[in-house]
């Protein structure tokens, strides 16, 4: 954990076998037996706030100037930040503990439901927002990898839930009535993504969530991560 944290991923949560599997059967996706052999815990990772980004503007300035492998400059460099920092932690000596990466990119595979996952390693259900929202990064963070070990893991308590109790500034912010108190509704947010420039680049009642306000992203990380979420629905628009 603690050399996850140096590289910005303070967002670590284990996840044992039983509540894995119980995911992965009410979904159909691979059971923890089914990404690797000797598999017995896995660990949801995710980053919050700004430190993990910083890292990587710093890297992609200097370090990595070509053309990415994936076509996604900031899934290459999270590949290379966890396979490393992974290794080190926890490689060893050769047999000693195994492991896998497994990503929650688009197109990658294993496909698997981390929002679900992260439910049940302790992460409060979605929001108005469609997102879940973690008591000190609030609507700040992101998933970036599981990593499933070949020992075993104790389940950590849950996360305390800071919707129930909100005043919800983020269902009156909202110019495409997308968020409200019953849930997200994706196709008005696509809708007014397409039509108001301004949706595009920012997202009004994201930054009007009040938890984990110190955490916020800049303008250029939000405007860096709405610009790729709008690129999968609208293309080359």
């Amino acid at each position: 954990r603690l050399r996850l944290g140096q590289e910005g991923l303070q967002i670590v949560l284990p996840i044992g076998v039983a509540a894995f599997d119980e995911i992965a059967r009410q979904v159909g996706s691979p059971a923890l037996a089914d990404l690797m052999t000797d598999a017995a815990g896995a660990i949801v990772v995710g980053d919050g706030g700004s430190t993990f980004f910083d890292r990587f503007e710093v890297s992609r300035a200097h370090l990595m100037p070509g053309p990415t492998t994936s076509g996604d400059p900031l899934d290459d460099y999270t590949r290379g930040v966890l396979t490393g920092a992974v290794s080190e932690a926890w490689g060893g000596p050769p047999g000693n503990f195994q492991f896998r990466l497994i990503y929650p990119f688009i197109q990658a595979q294993p496909a698997l439901p981390f929002q679900r996952l992260g439910c049940a390693a302790g992460l409060p259900p979605p929001g108005p927002l469609g997102i879940q929202i973690h008591p000190t990064f609030g609507p700040w963070w992101a998933y970036r990898a599981l990593i499933v070990v070949s020992f075993s893991v104790d389940a950590e308590p849950d996360l305390a839930s800071s919707c129930p109790a909100c005043s919800r500034p983020c269902v009156s912010t909202c110019p495409a009535q997308a968020v409200t108190a019953a849930g997200f509704i994706p196709e008005h947010c696509i809708t007014q993504r397409m039509a108001a420039l301004a949706c595009r680049d920012s997202c009004a009642s994201r930054r009007s969530c009040p938890v984990g306000a110190a955490h916020r992203y800049s303008d250029d990380q939000l405007a860096f991560h709405m610009r790729a979420s709008f690129d999968l629905v609208a293309p080359g628009k």
